[in-house]
């Protein structure tokens, strides 16, 4: 591949990561706010629009980490910026290091979201425990719980 090939193919996949994660981080930011609102049916459209971004992030990746291997680099971010540094297009570079902090960005808002959702699970872990009179430290959500009569365990009319 021609590098003038390999500069507009690697610049499009990197502004298509940039697309995929610019609409991420507003989604991850949604999220926050209807975990915060604990809004279940709105949060389960906010995952499955999660699901359709992250797929097509992963189209461009692919392609990304694709076009990395044509230049005889492994994928990944780090060989990425080395092809970035190899290339030596200042528009190109600047693109990448906008990908690098928006994907910083975007972990960071999901670690929160995933703080936020594990604190709504110690939550109704407790909730559980003061309604069923069971100590808290069986997970809701365990799978040693799924037996046949796992939902039997749980009576909420007995106090």
């Amino acid at each position: 591949m021609e590098q003038a090939q390999l500069i507009k193919a690697f610049t499009a996949t990197v502004q298509a990561s940039l697309h995929g994660l610019d609409a991420l981080e507003r989604l991850l930011e949604q999220e926050q706010q209807v975990l915060a609102s604990r809004d279940a049916e709105a949060l389960e459209q906010l995952a499955q629009e999660k699901l359709s971004l992250l797929k097509q992030l992963q189209h461009s990746i692919d392609g990304r980490d694709r076009l990395q291997q044509t230049a005889g680099l492994q994928p990944g971010l780090d060989d990425g910026g080395r092809l970035v540094d190899a290339l030596k297009q200042p528009a190109l570079a600047n693109q990448w290091s906008e990908l690098l902090e928006r994907a910083r960005r975007v972990a960071e808002l999901n670690d929160i979201n995933g703080r936020l959702v594990s604190q709504g699970q110690r939550t109704t872990r407790a909730a559980l425990g003061i309604l069923t009179g069971r100590p808290e430290q069986q997970d809701t959500y365990s799978t040693l719980r799924r037996g046949r009569r796992a939902a039997a365990g749980y009576s909420l009319g007995k106090v």
